[in-house]
């Protein structure tokens, strides 16, 4: 090989090099999320709305519903209807509460945190843009994987790299010392009014299958827009 192919193929494999372990960038891969999702104007639908799920239940033999009520990016409300129970838990900023049983109890703590984990997990596209300093972007396999950070709670968001829409979040807290994890799958994506919503949750506690939820209805909600 000559002097001058040989140094062609030198530096063909150093920049293939450089590009394969180039980290991914968490602002084109939310872009492209902006893009998949239906564009801004229709994911900004998602910032209030109301969802109503069945949920089957894994842990025992009995099944329920759950109306959830949601106000991007302060506000979650979640009303669990079982037929020996009832519990509406409400997180509105900093404050959350947990009414059961005919009584009122204020989260804190791990529950609270909890709380706002599950705001969290529901974060859009745009309010992950709006976030983009807290956040950092890596990649396995199959997805893109978003981490954001805020106070002492984790989110990662995996992102399908076909799709470019989120297929997973994995919710991080710490509970008496230790790590606990928050696991949503997400599946059966279906476009209601131009924006994609999925249809399925696969819910986990730690490596435990605890429910498998089915969205029946969503009504979106007037809202201020999330402006960036």
């Amino acid at each position: 090989m000559t002097l001058l192919p040989a140094l062609l193929l030198t530096f063909t494999l150093i920049a293939t090099g450089l590009y394969a372990n180039t980290p991914p960038n968490a602002k084109v891969i939310i872009d492209r999320m902006i893009i998949a999702y239906g564009g801004e104007h229709n994911i900004q639908k998602l910032n209030a709305y109301e969802q109503f799920w069945n949920i089957e239940t894994k842990t025992t033999d009995t099944n329920g519903t759950d109306e959830r009520m949601v106000m991007i990016p302060n506000s979650l409300s979640t009303k669990l209807v079982y037929p020996n129970k009832t519990e509406v838990r409400m997180l509105h900023n900093q404050y959350g509460s947990k009414t059961f049983d005919q009584q009122t109890i204020r989260a804190k703590g791990p529950m609270l945190d909890a709380m706002k984990l599950q705001l969290m997990r529901l974060y859009h596209p745009l309010v992950l843009q709006n976030k983009l300093r807290n956040i950092s972007a890596s990649e396995d396999a199959k997805d893109y994987i978003l981490t954001l950070k805020e106070g002492s709670l984790r989110a990662q968001y995996f992102v399908s790299k076909e799709t470019y829409l989120i297929e997973k979040v994995v919710g991080k807290l710490s509970m008496g010392g230790q790590p606990m994890e928050f696991v949503t799958l997400y599946d059966d994506y279906r476009a209601i009014k131009g924006v994609m919503v999925p249809y399925k949750e696969v819910k986990y506690a730690g490596s435990v299958n605890t429910a498998v939820m089915h969205l029946q209805k969503m009504h979106f909600l007037a809202a201020p827009k999330i402006r960036h």
